[in-house]
């Protein structure tokens, strides 16, 4: 009787072994679709999908983008169609963390798994299986504290954002002000401006600040396109170029030929395209069974006209960067120097 106890037992555990090896099989032989929503795809978004199909298609993982343009209703409908077309997994990058709860919530009820991007989530039912995305909060106390420690004498700075209200902008805001507040002399000349990403709105804004008399020698540009704008705005009136440290949020193409040329002194660098492809690697890991990140924050640095070359993070990637991303998902550590040149 005890040896066919034992027997029993053994096929039970020999069974969950084959069970859970079968499934593993399946997950790695099934044809997976990840569906993807984002904002729009121009600029930073259109570096973001070229990383993100770039990991999917070396995974064999087919995808679905579609698009909210900051809004949160079509935000809602995009999910709704993901969920209808029977997507294997979701990523979003959220209008607001609200709506970001209320997509978290619609794929919980569907049983897709369901990860976040860099816009928070509210609190709520809706819940992601992970969290992705730039600390912005603290990416701007870290430029801060870089402008503190890298220029000497007071500090006057000029900030123009992008979008007024949308999460990374929020949260950028918050953690400047808060940290100039407690840097020496060091303060902010006037209220945040916002230039909506875009180079000719930055441009006027700078402009009319310029011409307003305003006394400030930082500016800092929250994306390319801004830092662009303030940069033509200080050639067109003839604000000398030492009087003025230029700083860009983001280290995109524009930024990298602008300091090629010296227009730009700092930049803090992140790469849209090894975001991408942080986001869509983790996804399919999660998918597949594998280790996967569940709150995580992808890597940034900061450089000046010395380091930038070296050290900037580009936003065009290759599979070269495989082996960075790889490590990253498996232990949230950023380790360039495994890139295969």
């Amino acid at each position: 009787m005890g040896k066919l106890k034992n027997f029993i037992i053994v096929l039970m555990v020999f069974t969950m072994v084959l069970s859970a090896i079968a499934v593993a099989v399946a997950q790695e032989s099934k044809q997976l679709t990840v569906g993807y929503v984002i904002p729009y795809e121009i600029g930073w978004f259109s570096a973001f999908v070229k990383g993100f199909e770039l990991v999917a298609e070396k995974e064999g993982v087919k995808t679905v983008r579609l698009h909210h343009n900051y809004k949160a209703d079509e935000e809602t409908k995009a999910v709704e169609n993901l969920i209808t077309m029977g997507v294997d997994g979701i990523n979003i990058t959220a209008a607001t963390p609200e709506s970001a709860e209320y997509s978290c919530r619609l794929a919980n009820e569907a049983g897709i798994p369901i990860q976040v991007t860099e816009s928070g989530v509210a609190e709520g039912k809706g819940k992601p299986f992970a969290d992705i995305d730039f600390n912005w909060n603290e990416i701007y106390r870290y430029i801060a504290r870089n402008l503190r420690n890298d220029i000497e004498g007071p500090i006057s700075i000029i900030n123009i954002q992008g979008f007024a209200g949308t999460p990374p902008v929020m949260q950028g805001i918050a953690g400047f002000k808060d940290e100039i507040s407690k840097l020496n002399d060091m303060k902010l000349s006037t209220d945040v401006q916002y230039g909506d990403y875009a180079t000719d709105k930055s441009l006027s804004v700078m402009k009319t600040l310029i011409q307003s008399g305003l006394e400030f020698n930082v500016a800092v540009g929250s994306c390319q396109e801004i830092t662009e704008g303030i940069i033509q705005a200080l050639r067109e009136e003839n604000v000398p170029r030492n009087q003025v440290y230029v700083v860009s949020v983001n280290g995109g193409p524009m930024d990298v030929e602008n300091l090629k040329k010296g227009n730009i002194d700092f930049c803090l660098s992140q790469s849209p395209g090894l975001h991408g492809m942080i986001c869509a690697a983790n996804l399919i890991a999660k998918l597949k069974g594998q280790t996967y990140q569940e709150k995580t924050y992808s890597p940034v640095i900061w450089v000046n006209q010395k380091t930038w070359e070296a050290d900037l993070i580009p936003w065009d990637m290759d599979e070269s960067w495989l082996p960075v991303v790889n490590e990253f998902i498996k232990t949230g550590q950023y380790k360039p120097e495994l890139r295969v040149r």
